[in-house]
């Protein structure tokens, strides 16, 4: 089922590490978190080799960042993010793992870290759009939902989707004191 136009959030939160962690050595991997600016980058990054959606169909009017190791650049997560200025609060989108990280899809993971990451990219645009760190998204399900509710201290509201989820400033600003990556 694709998301692209309404958004959905289906990605589990495994560990909350500053950085990223090599779950074969336990080395802490620095990161770095960049803005794509080029949609056509995004064509790299499709359902059919892992990425959960086709990337480059995310409506233009949605920022997406990658997470990145900041030694090699190597992408380690997508998230997009609707700043939505009449309700004051950013939309987290979507938000997706490299293939390598998700378990849940995979069997494996490279690196422990990247969920929290990405959400912690959606307050930290939530902060500096002026909103205090208020951020929603659509869970893909109930159990997601419920995941985010346990792991991070959402609010489940239900108004515009069955598992529509908040996360408000005092869990959003929590969750950002856990995280140590740069923007380029």
């Amino acid at each position: 089922m694709q998301y692209t136009e309404t958004g959905c959030v289906n990605v589990w939160l495994d560990e909350i590490v500053p950085c990223l962690k090599d779950n074969e050595t336990g080395e802490i991997k620095e990161t770095a978190v960049f803005k794509i600016e080029s949609r056509s980058f995004l064509d790299n990054f499709t359902e059919e080799n892992g990425w959960g959606i086709d990337w480059n169909k995310i409506p233009k009017e949605i920022d997406v960042f990658a997470l990145g190791l900041k030694d090699s650049g190597e992408i380690q997560g997508l998230v997009a993010v609707k700043n939505e200025p009449e309700s004051k609060v950013v939309q987290l989108h979507w938000a997706c793992t490299a293939p390598w990280n998700n378990k849940h899809l995979f069997g494996s993971q490279k690196y422990a870290g990247v969920g929290g990451h990405l959400f912690a990219i959606a307050v930290d645009m939530s902060i500096k759009w002026g909103y205090e760190g208020y951020v929603y998204g659509f869970a893909l399900n109930k159990e997601l939902l419920n995941h985010y509710i346990e792991v991070l201290g959402c609010f489940f509201v239900g108004i515009r989707h069955p598992y529509h989820f908040l996360l408000e400033p005092k869990s959003a600003r929590k969750l950002l004191e856990n995280y140590t990556y740069e923007w380029k």
